[in-house]
């Protein structure tokens, strides 16, 4: 199975069923929301502590209904539709979650190094730290250049987020492969599916360009973070950044299903061969 044919599948797919692929993304989003409604309990002081609801009830919904995607996937790619009653489907509904318990420790592991830099940076930057002493830190990090520092710092905040993306892609075509009860099938064309992954991210262009444009946005203040901190330097407007943001994340909505159906598609051919 070549990437190219698995794009191809995927787009064919997308295209052919966009209609049911719009009611598919409302099916996940209910399915995701409703595992998010305790976070509503964070707008009242006195309730905050039963946002952590949603952790089990993400745990409980999302693990289970990402597994029932896939399977939608594998009917779509078969020919069938993408919106149908297996998107919540409760039969073996154990067995998924087990899976997804399974997917997420995998997931941990990526991300040790990542959950590492933010202890290391709460437990230094903790407390009631002036904008001052902050500097200083950040300076004293890059021997003694305040964006040495900045730079340093970024680069491995970044290389954290990278490996836990790696794991990601790694994983990507777990799900699918579990769905036809044969896991063993990824052997040998985990290479494959980092990259399916990897050309999928071009579903998610619309937001990483809006991130970009903000990120541009702040550039310089960046680049003068001691006018910052004397105030000297305003920052850009928040209303646009969000506006900015707010675009490029309905733009990338309606692409998301896509995003999934390039893995799926590799897996899918893969069963075939």
């Amino acid at each position: 199975m070549t990437i190219f044919a698995a794009l191809k599948d995927a787009f064919r797919a997308y295209k052919e069923h966009f209609g049911n692929t719009v009611k598919f993304l409302i099916v996940e989003a209910c399915i995701t929301l409703a595992a998010l409604t305790p976070l509503l309990f964070l707008t009242d002081s006195s309730l905050k502590v039963f946002a952590l609801l949603a952790v089990p009830l993400w745990i409980l919904l999302v693990f289970w209904g990402r597994v029932n995607a896939a399977d939608g996937m594998r009917d779509s790619l078969r020919g069938g539709s993408l919106f149908s009653y297996k998107l919540i489907d409760p039969s073996a509904y154990g067995k998924k979650l087990a899976y997804g318990l399974k997917r997420m420790l995998m997931l941990l592991f990526w991300s040790v190094p990542l959950i590492a830099c933010l202890v290391i940076a709460k437990i230094h930057y903790s407390g009631d730290m002036d904008g001052f002493t902050l500097l200083r830190g950040i300076k004293d990090f890059g021997g003694g250049e305040l964006m040495t520092g900045v730079l340093y710092l970024i680069a491995i905040f970044v290389g954290a987020v990278l490996l836990v993306a790696f794991g990601c892609a790694f994983h990507s075509g777990d799900r699918h492969a579990f769905i036809r009860n044969n896991t063993k099938m990824l052997r040998g064309h985990h290479g494959k599916i980092v990259l399916c992954w990897i050309c999928s991210l071009i579903t998610i262009l619309p937001i990483i360009i809006a991130i970009v444009a903000v990120i541009i946005r702040y550039l310089p203040v960046l680049q003068d973070l001691n006018g910052l901190v004397m105030k000297t330097v305003s920052l850009p407007s928040t209303k646009v950044s969000l506006i900015i943001l707010a675009v490029g994340g309905v733009l990338t909505i309606p692409l998301l299903p896509l995003r999934s159906l390039i893995p799926a598609a590799f897996v899918n051919g893969l069963e075939k061969e």
